[in-house]
């Protein structure tokens, strides 16, 4: 029997959930298999029915209780125990995968044998090959053999380098009763990827050089390198350094540090840097090397048995493999406590900004990891701002399991954002009007504070032409890129084309579809109600705002998603409905230290998406009592607001590993520790706890005002999570100014086919259709 219940079951994490069923043939009459769906449906309605290939998670499930009735008058009783049954199957379970997502030819096995059953007899064999010796009796008494198994056959790729799972056998047996025998199946796929995200990228550049690595193989197109490790220690002066010789003697500047397990080490870092998925990875813990190594690597007692995976910014479409610096990006928070820090360029948001070929490759390093350290990590927690922020939201929601908490910082809340599409179509308006300069009517508008839709309208990775965005360095690549009248088969450079493996294409060509959609939208609503603008300037803008065509640029006619890729971005969760365990079952702290008040510069990351995320969690799971908001000006000082976050969540989801209890919302709520509620911090490091809201009058939005969005002032509810509107008919009542006649004939012939209904749900709103999902889908 495979087990996909057990699994890495331990503390917060629910890796188990993620354990796929393998095919298994057992002895044990009664067990099965059930395969349970990926939950999902339209927002209001019946959920489609979704085209994939993807195997959906399993549990174990038990012989049914066989109810024997009560002796008749004249019959016999019956017996006092049912007839032996045969012989329990082996467990099997896969710690570092899901047993159908393998990835690199190996996995960490866990075996245990049934009552009865010496260990030293177990046997076992994968495709025929006796690997016996690569699974060791750890615990005899428990009848327990763990060890990593290498040898899983790979297959290649498909013609549309797709990834196709090799299928490997794997059997367990008792050498002393062959009645005793378990057969598992493991689906292996190659370390390059893909596993489920579909089709890579291509053009693809390597940037092996520039990372200080060698090629695995000459020519290899999907970049992959010989994995390296070196050592850095923390210098007295706060800063990382290469350790040349990480034994005796040593730097006379080496810091120490004491673990938040409270083990006290020199501060040296052991830091695997290596190529998954196409990306290149960085593995770094505390490690105090030793003379004589041995000839496996373990991690030291130094290490806190946790993970912390950081998620970097940005948002684009990058044809290459990007660039890691430990030096530059290390994070001394999480190392100093003792935590394994994980990061990749495949989860920097500005390369390729993709949220299923993000959760995959997630999910593809934190199997190396367990297969790297041989034991699963207690817990793993995200941490990012911005991009890296919209990563952890989003990636749950996908790949749920993969992260027990999550510390979102300057939040967005996903790439597709519409509104960054607004604010370029609101500043090319703006730049004719002479009150341009009025903050006032400018926020009446934009939503946004004064600057920040400037901000956005230089955000070009919505332009399909922009060499820049593709980031190119080879001229052959470089002369590949697309451009309208040239070359309009070639190379596109935007945001979509890195997703469009969900959204699709046009007919006809390699184009993604695209989801901007401003048909009804009356941008600046709020502001004509509450009289801060004219009819008149309501009404011009709105009917020269125009729209983006196919290639990212300023059309007179506003643009028109197509509704198939709208339906696609939530089936496939490129659009945060904030639904399903992923997000519902794991504490959230919601963390900016970037706010602004009326004397200080403006930061592109405003305040109000953190509330969003709230009424996100609220209409997806009733409630949202398993995120906290804090927010903290830029100019505090006394305050660590990264620091106090890891050690906040640190106690909680501690606290949640030794609750036995299921992962619920529940949990993680009576799971809080002392200080996890909202509160901001004043610019003396104050705390002030206070309920995160809209209302402008409280402490905390009196010291760091929230604004609003583009949407939002169009009339959008605070979740505006709508893509495509569905449209009504213009009434005047929802109007609070009066109109003339040639008012009212303008904005009749401006909006004739209607105006935007934010009461009903977006055209082709649902919930995501199921996790773990094999692109592309197929909605029908």
């Amino acid at each position: 029997m495979l087990d996909t219940a057990k699994g890495l079951r331990s503390g917060a994490g629910a890796w188990s959930a993620r354990l796929s069923a393998a095919l298994v043939t057992g002895a044990l009459a009664g067990w099965g298999l059930v395969g349970c769906g990926g939950g999902g449906g339209a927002a209001p309605g019946t959920p489609p029915t979704v085209s994939s290939t993807t195997p959906q998670p399993a549990q174990q499930v038990a012989p049914p209780v066989q109810q024997v009735p009560p002796p008749q008058p004249g019959q016999p009783a019956p017996p006092d125990s049912p007839p032996q049954a045969k012989p329990a199957p082996f467990v099997i379970t896969t710690l570092s995968s899901r047993s159908d997502l393998i990835s690199g030819g190996d996995t960490l096995l866990e075996i245990r044998a049934a009552e009865g059953v010496k260990p030293e007899s177990v046997r076992v064999t994968l495709n025929g090959k006796d690997v016996t010796a690569q699974v060791p009796v750890v615990d005899s008494a428990a009848r327990v053999l763990r060890g990593l198994v290498t040898g899983l056959t790979t297959k290649p790729l498909a013609a549309d380098r797709n990834s196709v799972g090799s299928e490997n056998s794997l059997v367990v047996s008792n050498a002393d009763d062959l009645t005793q025998r378990t057969e598992a199946k493991l689906v292996n796929y190659p370390i390059t990827g893909p596993i489920l995200s579909g089709p890579h990228l291509s053009p693809y550049e390597c940037r092996l050089t520039e990372n200080y690595l060698e090629p695995l193989a000459s020519g290899d197109s999907d970049c992959s390198a010989k994995p390296t490790v070196a050592w850095y220690y923390r210098s007295t002066a706060g800063v990382f350094k290469f350790l040349a010789n990480p034994l005796d003697p040593r730097p006379g500047d080496v810091a120490t540090t004491t673990t938040n397990a409270g083990v006290k080490v020199p501060y040296i870092v052991r830091v695997e840097k290596g190529t998954i998925n196409r990306g290149v990875y960085l593995l770094a813990v505390l490690d105090n090397p030793a003379k004589d190594p041995p000839s496996v690597w373990k991690p030291s007692p130094a290490w806190n048995k946790k993970l912390v995976i950081y998620f970097d910014g940005g948002g684009n479409a990058h044809y290459n493999q990007g660039v890691l610096n430990f030096q530059a990006t290390a994070l001394d928070v999480a190392l100093s406590r003792g935590f394994a820090f994980v990061q990749s360029t495949e989860l920097y948001n500005d390369q390729h900004a993709n949220p299923h070929l993000q959760g995959e490759t997630l999910m593809m390093l934190k199997e190396h990891v367990i297969k790297t350290f041989g034991e699963v990590p207690k817990w793993t927690v995200g941490t990012g701002g911005s991009g890296g922020a919209i990563q952890q939201y989003l990636i749950p929601q996908v790949f749920p399991g993969l992260l027990d908490g999550i510390q979102p910082s300057r939040s967005g809340l996903e790439s597709m954002n519409s509104e960054i599409q607004d604010c370029k179509l609101l500043e090319k308006r703006f730049a004719s009007y002479e009150w341009l300069t009025n903050p006032e009517k400018v926020r009446a508008f934009e939503g946004f504070n004064a600057g920040v839709c400037f901000g956005w309208s230089y955000y070009n990775s919505f332009q399909a032409d922009l060499s820049s965005n593709c980031d190119f360095k080879d001229q052959i690549n470089a002369a590949k890129v697309f451009n309208r009248t040239t070359n309009p088969s070639g190379v596109r450079c935007d945001i979509y084309q890195t997703n469009v493996n969900l959204l699709g294409k046009t007919p006809g060509t390699q184009e993604a579809l695209r989801l901007f959609d401003n048909v009804g939208v009356q941008y600046g609503l709020a502001g004509l109600n509450n009289s801060t603008i004219t009819v008149d300037a309501f009404l011009e803008l709105n009917e020269q705002i125009g729209g983006m065509d196919g290639d990212g640029k300023w059309q007179p006619a506003r643009s028109v998603a197509p509704t198939n890729a709208v339906r696609l971005a939530y089936a496939g969760g490129l659009r945060n409905s904030f639904s399903g365990p992923g997000l519902a079952n794991i504490p959230i702290i919601t963390q900016r230290a970037n706010a602004y008040n009326a004397n200080s510069s403006t930061d592109l990351h405003e305040a109000m998406p953190d509330l969003i995320a709230r009424e996100r969690l609220r209409i997806a799971n009733g409630r949202s009592d398993n995120q906290i908001i804090w927010t903290q000006g830029a100019s505090v000082v006394p305050l660590n607001l990264e620091a106090a976050s890891l050690d906040l969540m640190n106690t909680w989801l501690d606290n949640m590993a030794v609750d036995p209890a299921p992962p619920s919302t529940d949990k993680v709520v009576r799971n809080k520790p002392k200080g996890a509620t909202d509160a901001c911090w004043n610019s003396q490091g104050k705390r002030i706890d206070e309920v995160a809201s809209l209302e402008p009058t409280t402490a905390c939005n009196t010291l760091y005002p929230r604004y609003s969005t583009p949407r939002m002032t169009a009339g959008a509810p605070l979740a505006n999570d709508v893509i495509k509107c569905q449209l009504k008919p213009v009434n005047m009542a929802d109007y609070k100014v009066p109109f003339t006649a040639l008012q009212t004939q303008r904005l009749n012939e401006l909006f004739k086919g209607g105006v935007c209904d934010w009461s009903q749900p977006g055209v082709g709103q649902m919930k995501p259709v199921g996790t773990y999902l094999r692109l592309p889908l197929t909605l029908q």
